[in-house]
């Protein structure tokens, strides 16, 4: 039976495009046509290569981001300009707002395990108080590892005294499932709010028998 349900944040709670935010900062570098966005993109947010890796994993701080941003690229911007870019990049899942409150509604705790960092997370929760309905928030720029490092998921078992099996994880990255599921957790790919709706009318009609 699932005690716990741990949620992933982008692109299931909240959808979020990065691309725009490569598009903004070339057109305030000083030197934008030795270069396009496209390998501003690829500078922060390549997989495994990315600035975004060691920002995510509180490796620098959100004002030495920047300032490696600003230094390699020319940027005519202060870190407040550059917050501004950075941090409006999502909207809500509306109805996934309303499966948490249900399942908040059932009894059943919940968790967000996210890769996000300080500035991103920061202007979350005070922009979306659905993040305040969760029990606990598991962040990688907090504990200093992010998905799909085996270490962030057994943070969850550090929060509560719950076996694999008994846990269920939301994630849109199918490769981060994959690790919960090596770890015994129960989970799905997250496609859209009729999917997970479907799924949480599983667990609620499980537990009643």
């Amino acid at each position: 039976m699932i005690k716990l349900i741990v949620f992933d944040l982008g692109n299931v709670i909240l959808p979020f495009e990065h691309r725009q935010i490569a598009k903004k900062l070339h057109e305030k570098s000083a030197y934008r046509s030795d270069f396009n966005a496209e390998e501003v993109f690829s500078f922060m947010f390549e997989t495994h290569k990315g600035l975004i890796n060691e920002f995510e994993t509180g490796q620098i701080s959100s004002e030495e981001f920047f300032g490696l941003l600003k230094d390699r690229y020319k940027l005519n911007l202060t870190f407040e300009g550059f917050k501004d870019i950075w941090n409006p990049i999502f909207t809500e899942n509306l109805k996934v707002n309303e499966a948490i409150l249900y399942l908040k509604s059932k009894g059943y705790p919940l968790f967000i395990l996210s890769n996000t960092n300080e500035l991103h997370f920061s202007y979350i929760i005070e922009k979306y108080p659905i993040v305040h309905e969760m029990d606990e928030w598991i962040l990688s720029f907090e504990i200093g590892v992010k998905k799909p490092d085996v270490g962030i998921y057994k943070m969850i078992f550090e929060k509560m005294d719950v076996a694999g099996n008994e846990v269920f994880y939301i994630d849109d990255i199918e490769q981060y499932v994959d690790t919960a599921r090596a770890l015994g957790i129960k989970g799905m790919v997250f496609k859209n709010a009729d999917q997970l709706w479907k799924e949480i009318g599983d667990i609620v009609e499980n537990k009643r028998q």
